[in-house]
């Protein structure tokens, strides 16, 4: 088990290594400094949540409430730094789902823990578990 999470961890330092993921810590950092950005990201998370489960219920949405959220949608799409911390959030998102489907879907015969090769074990099979 602890060869497993070993491999996790490295996998983890990997995703960690990527420009994608530095860009998106970077842009993160910045959206949280950025008030009025970080704000206005927020109000739009909270107004589309809010008609989602108005929708999702079956109540009724007013005429205002799809003005606001229109107007709210321009002012997102303006703003060039919220711009790309979606689009690279998104693609950071994305990575994560493929990282997922191979550790769901791996291709290959399953590597008992028996036949693991433990790191420093001088390239022996470790076998006593």
């Amino acid at each position: 088990m602890e060869e497993i999470l070993n491999k996790a961890n490295e996998l983890g330092l990997m995703v960690r290594g990527t420009d994608l993921y530095r860009r998106y810590e970077e842009l993160s950092l910045k959206l949280d400094a950025d008030e009025v950005s970080r704000k206005l990201l927020e109000e739009y998370a909270r107004v589309s949540e809010e008609l989602y489960a108005k929708e999702s219920s079956g109540a009724p949405i007013e005429v205002g409430e799809k003005k606001n959220f229109q107007e709210l949608t321009e002012k997102i799409s303006k703003n060039q730094l919220i711009k790309e911390y979606i689009a690279t959030q998104s693609y950071f998102l994305n990575l994560m789902m493929q990282i997922q489907k191979v550790i769901s879907e791996p291709v290959g015969e399953p590597i008992e823990q028996g036949r693991i090769i433990k790191p420093n074990a001088g390239g022996k099979i470790i076998t006593d578990f």
